[in-house]
């Protein structure tokens, strides 16, 4: 038999490779792609701060510029979520006690209705079920004693827990009229928020007064509402005034844009007045009467020995239900809330000074270092947070690690699905593997959570915290579409 040469084996596999190897496109590693990305987005006088981990082991994949600090905005609601998470447990409810101290004889109570504050973000809230119905079930309670008449008054026991102001350090003033800024009192009723709607009556000028129209409509809430047709934009605007309370709004309509309908939520500073008017509202409908109380020149009939008796308990969902629509919807309420009320498990205050020990603290516990991250409120609304990449990710993997990890993982947005990566232009690989705590606040951009790799055996979940700072407000590529195009090669390029 003829034997052919090595050369012309050689040319053979070559041939039957399909084409040389020199000639083949080498597929591109996550290591080449963030670092040609990080570069672009840096020449525009950007920072940028990210790391990679094995979910499993905590060692480092990829890093670059790990430990450059900047503002974590709400993705500060990971720290503050997994502390309560971990103080409490994902099954946690909180229970705000209801009980009537007074006198009921036949269908008459005389006496007080009680509530003791547990600090449950989501008493009266629309986001779930049951906690909506709070006032309802106090009404169904009065009822079902017996009770057609009350002759007394609901008071609201919040304790004293040392709070230093009705806003975060570092919080924005122009931003106190806002829902993102509702005040994170120990005493919290539907938010601390109502609906404001301004409506315009078609074909109305724009000079036109417009209806004002609040959700709930038995809210206290006062307002001034100013119109502005002179501008060259539409816009809308509001501050809060404390000398008389009350939010200022200017509605900005220009020649060719009248708009018929503006809607936002608006912050109260009074919980408990809301909270009454809900309840009398509750009983109304129910169809037990408020008495009012004798006036001064009435002689008041000589009362009989006053007790106190346990009407009900009005119950929270779990804490991880809580922690889900935290995350998911960045509710900024409900992280302080959950900050404040873990700084209190840890230190018997609520003090923001007490937070920044209790969490510092914590962070110890974790091993992470207090120059990767420095906590001082819980939301990420303060401009004196500072975090690093590192230090958001080592959140996130040492809570992984822990008995409630489930329930924070599934508390975070998901790609192209749900929360705030729902409108995410994630591509057909990232759509739904990926979950993530996003942060925006003014101009900085930063994302923490986890990735599924499925073609990678070694390492097929990887933890993440990419930190965008300083990026301007044309960039050539956007702050998303950095993380976009970070996702994808997260998701399908090897990592080295």
């Amino acid at each position: 038999m003829r034997r052919l040469p090595l050369a012309s084996l050689l040319l053979a596999a070559l041939a039957l490779s399909g084409c040389p190897r020199e000639l083949r496109p080498l597929q591109p590693t996550l290591t080449q792609t963030a670092e040609e990305l990080f570069a672009s987005v840096e020449a525009e006088g950007a920072i940028t701060s990210v790391i990679v981990l094995d979910a499993q082991t905590g060692a480092p994949l990829y890093a670059h510029h790990e430990h450059a600090r900047s503002l974590p905005a709400s993705t500060m609601k990971i720290v503050s979520t997994s502390a309560a998470l971990s103080a409490f447990g994902a099954d946690f409810r909180f229970r705000t006690p209801v009980s009537l101290a007074g006198n009921h004889k036949g269908e008459l109570f005389e006496g007080d209705v009680v509530v003791e504050s547990s600090g449950d973000p989501s008493l009266g809230s629309w986001r779930f079920p049951d906690t909506a119905l709070a006032c309802d079930q106090i009404a169904d309670a009065l009822w079902g004693r017996g009770i057609r008449r009350w002759r007394g008054s609901l008071q609201v026991k919040a304790p004293d827990t040392g709070l230093d102001g009705p806003l975060g350090p570092g919080w924005a003033w122009d931003d106190e009229a806002y829902s993102m800024s509702a005040m994170p009192m120990p005493f919290v009723f539907r938010e601390n928020v109502v609906d404001f709607s301004l409506l315009r009556a078609d074909g109305a000028p724009c000079s036109a007064q417009p209806t004002l129209q609040i959700t709930p409509r038995f809210a206290p809430f006062s307002a001034v509402v100013q119109l502005d047709t002179s501008g060259a934009r539409s816009g809308f605007a509001c501050l809060r005034e404390h000398n008389p309370s009350r939010v200022r709004c200017v509605w900005r309509s220009a020649a060719k844009q009248c708009p018929r309908v503006n809607s936002t939520r608006l912050a109260i500073d009074d919980p408990q007045a809301l909270f009454s008017a809900c309840v009398e509202d509750a009983l109304t409908r129910r169809g037990l009467t408020h008495l009012p109380s004798p006036t001064p020149r009435e002689p008041a009939p000589a009362p009989a020995p006053a007790t106190t008796e346990p009407l009900l308990e009005l119950v929270s969902p779990p804490l991880s239900e809580i922690v889900k629509a935290t995350n998911k919807e960045s509710l900024n309420l409900y992280a302080e809330r959950l900050a404040l009320r873990f700084t209190r498990e840890r230190t018997g205050y609520e003090r923001y000074t007490d937070l920044r020990k209790a969490m510092a603290d914590e962070l110890t516990r974790r091993g992470v270092s207090s120059r990767d991250l420095r906590p001082v409120d819980g939301s990420g609304l303060s401009r004196y947070n500072l975090a690093t990449a590192n230090g958001l990710a080592r959140v996130l993997f040492t809570s992984l690690q822990e008995p409630y990890g489930a329930a924070l993982l599934e508390s975070l947005p998901i790609a192209g699905v749900d929360g705030t990566l729902a409108g995410s232009g994630s591509s057909a690989e990232t759509v739904g593997r990926i979950r993530a705590k996003t942060g925006t606040l003014s101009s900085q951009k930063a994302y923490v959570g986890v990735a599924e790799r499925p073609h990678d055996a070694e390492h097929p979940r990887v933890v993440f915290s990419l930190m965008l700072g300083n990026m301007d407000e044309q960039p050539a590529l956007s702050a998303a579409g950095v993380f976009d195009r970070f996702a994808q090669a997260l998701i399908t390029q090897p990592l080295r």
